[in-house]
């Protein structure tokens, strides 16, 4: 189940999100994510404030547009609860995907030898 979307955030907030979460989910990097937004998440304001002074280093990351919709998020304390939620979903999701391909693949196998 996909988690609750602030309203707060828009449209192009929402997609850059499930971007981020994907990216992290992808290059396994769930766990440690995880607990970095979990031990900074009550310093969330002053972080999107700190953005704005190291945005000339990040923005080989992200586009300009994309580093000011993610400040503009973090100003929000809800957002890395919804990142931290999406992120974790998608983990799952990725997880019971290769789970299922790996219990197919198994028993494709014992088919095989029979």
């Amino acid at each position: 189940m996909m988690p609750t979307v602030p309203s707060f955030l828009s449209s192009e907030q929402i997609v850059l999100f499930d971007r981020i979460a994907d990216r992290v989910v992808r290059l396994r990097m769930a766990m440690p994510a995880v607990l970095f937004l979990e031990s900074v998440r009550p310093l969330n304001f002053i972080g999107s404030q700190a953005m704005v002074f190291f945005a000339p280093l990040v923005h080989t990351l992200f586009s300009l547009r994309e580093y000011d919709l993610i400040q503009q998020a973090l100003e929000h304390r809800d957002a890395i609860g919804y990142l931290l939620e999406l992120i974790e979903e998608k983990d799952t999701q990725m997880r019971r995907a290769e789970r299922t391909e790996r219990e197919a693949h198994r028993k494709r196998k014992k088919e095989a030898l029979r």
